[in-house]
């Protein structure tokens, strides 16, 4: 086997472990206390199920389609789809897209929400 074969190995490898990683989307309180939603790469969240991947239907507060989080290298980006009553992450209303690191809360209506890194 050549370094360039084997080189390109590790990089397949390498590709195919990156696209595995498992992520769930995580509510902190509310009826859906504790309920997990699975993703790989991005998951979009709100009120209308046959729109979202991770649905809080009993949250009146939250949009059809409320918000937005995309696994990236330097963490999770969250970006709000102009909801009506905003994405908040440390208290604070967010106007574009932020990176927030694994298990730190963000706020989607009324409902607490935090992002874990699967096994």
């Amino acid at each position: 086997m050549t370094a360039d074969t084997a080189g390109a190995r590790e990089t397949a490898a390498a590709g195919a472990n990156a696209a595995a990683d498992m992520f769930a989307l995580e509510a902190m309180n509310g009826p859906f206390d504790g309920k997990q939603w699975q993703f790989e790469r991005s998951i979009i969240i709100g009120r209308d199920a046959a729109a979202t991947q991770a649905t809080v239907p009993t949250d009146r507060t939250v949009s059809r389609k409320h918000a937005e989080v995309c696994a990236q290298t330097s963490g999770f980006e969250l970006r709000d789809l102009k909801s009506s009553n905003g994405t908040f992450v440390d208290g604070r209303p967010i106007s574009t897209s932020v990176i927030i690191s694994a298990r730190q809360p963000f706020v989607v209506g009324r409902t607490m929400l935090r992002v874990i890194e699967l096994p």
